[in-house]
């Protein structure tokens, strides 16, 4: 199914997966404060040795509470058989895992946050299936380092995410979007598989077409691009 919109995929993705999972690492009642300023995200996949993304974004205390409210604010549906627990660990700043149980598998995910919020921190993510689905699912264990770069330079604002490419967009209002498009509610009832409703990996619904209206309003808050010269 095509999407109605002139992003590049991959940005998109990019941009989603960083909001995800700012989002999800404030929801911690234990998170500590950031350092306001500019800072620099670069992440890595662990395996299949791809590129990694780098990712700069003002961030402020009212714009990191806003995520942690959103992380917070996310329904369980997808998460009903799972089980999750936070805590501190010596040498670690916080560890966060979840377990979850699938038809045929269970799923543990290891999320270790470590380093200083004024300097630089990483988080590591790590994913088992025991016993191994068939087919397997994507491996998506990733590393993110953050480091704080300055103040935020003239012409970003609070919440500004600045991806590859120079494309920018705000984390704030994604979560806006996200929430105006249906992004994250409960899956319309009806036969499993049906038109518009999409499994991932984790067995998790995605509503392909709530996420289609984001991209939408996303497409409609970015700079028109001048038309590519024919044969160029």
């Amino acid at each position: 199914m095509p999407l109605p919109y002139r992003v590049p995929i991959r940005l998109l993705s990019a941009g989603a997966l960083s909001l995800a999972a700012v989002a999800t690492a404030l929801a911690g009642p234990a998170f500590p404060a950031r350092k306001p300023g500019l800072w620099e995200m670069r992440s890595t996949e662990k395996s299949g040795g791809r590129e990694s993304i780098s990712v700069q974004q003002c961030a402020d205390t009212a714009t990191d509470k806003a995520l942690q409210e959103y992380g917070l604010s996310q329904p369980k549906m997808n998460r009903k058989f799972c089980k999750e627990d936070t805590r501190n660990e010596a040498g670690k700043m916080l560890v966060h895992t979840e377990v979850c149980k699938q038809s045929d598998s269970t799923m543990t995910r290891r999320i270790v946050i470590s380093g200083d919020f004024n300097v630089a921190y990483r988080v590591e993510s790590h994913t088992v299936y025991e016993p191994a689905p068939k087919p397997a699912p994507r491996d998506d264990d990733m590393v993110a380092e953050m480091r704080w770069m300055g103040a935020c330079p003239a012409g970003m604002k609070p919440g500004d995410m600045l991806m590859p490419g120079g494309m920018k967009m705000n984390v704030v209002d994604m979560t806006h979007l996200a929430a105006t498009a249906g992004v994250g509610k409960p899956a319309r009832a009806g036969a499993a598989g049906k038109s518009g409703e999409m499994t991932m990996p984790d067995s998790s619904k995605v509503d392909v077409e709530a996420m289609m209206r984001m991209a939408a309003e996303m497409q409609k808050q970015l700079p028109q691009q001048p038309a590519r010269p024919a044969g160029k």
